[in-house]
C-alpha cells in the first residue's frame, strides 16, 4: 500500500470520526460516541499529516483543506463573537457567551474536510 492510498483512507477515517464527534455533541452522548470519534479523527489526521507529501495530488488536497480551515478559523474566531455581541446589543441583553469553543473547533475541522473533499470531487489541481 502506498502513501497516497493511506492518505485517501485516512481522509475517510477522519471524516467518520468527525461525524461521530458532531453527533455526540448534538445528542449529548460524549462517552459513547465522542471518544471513539475523537480517536478516529486523531488517527486519520495524523495519518494524513504523515502522508500529505506522497505526491502532488495529495499535497494539493491537504493544502486545499488547510486553506479552508484557516479561513474558517479566522471567520469563526472573530466573526461569531462579533455577531453574538451585536445581537446582544440589539436585544439589550447580556446572555453571556453562548457559542461554545467546541462548536468553533468542530466547524474548523469540518471546514478542513469540506475543502479536502470538494477539491477531491472536482479533481482539479
Amino acid at each position: 500500500m502506498n502513501k497516497a492510498n493511506i492518505f485517501m483512507g485516512a481522509s475517510w477515517t477522519g471524516l467518520a470520526g468527525l461525524l461521530l464527534v458532531g453527533t455526540a455533541q448534538s445528542a449529548d452522548a460524549w462517552g459513547m460516541l465522542g471518544m471513539p470519534g475523537t480517536t478516529l479523527l486523531m488517527i486519520g489526521s495524523f495519518a494524513m499529516l504523515a502522508t500529505r507529501k506522497a505526491d502532488e495530488y495529495t499535497l494539493g488536497l491537504w493544502n486545499a483543506g488547510a486553506s479552508v480551515a484557516f479561513g474558517t478559523m479566522l471567520i469563526t474566531f472573530l466573526g461569531l463573537a462579533f455577531v453574538e455581541g451585536f445581537i446582544d446589543g440589539l436585544t439589550d441583553s447580556d446572555s453571556g457567551r453562548t457559542i461554545l469553543a467546541d462548536t468553533v473547533l468542530v466547524l474548523q475541522i469540518a471546514a478542513f474536510y469540506i475543502g479536502l473533499f470538494i477539491k477531491r470531487l472536482l479533481g482539479d489541481m
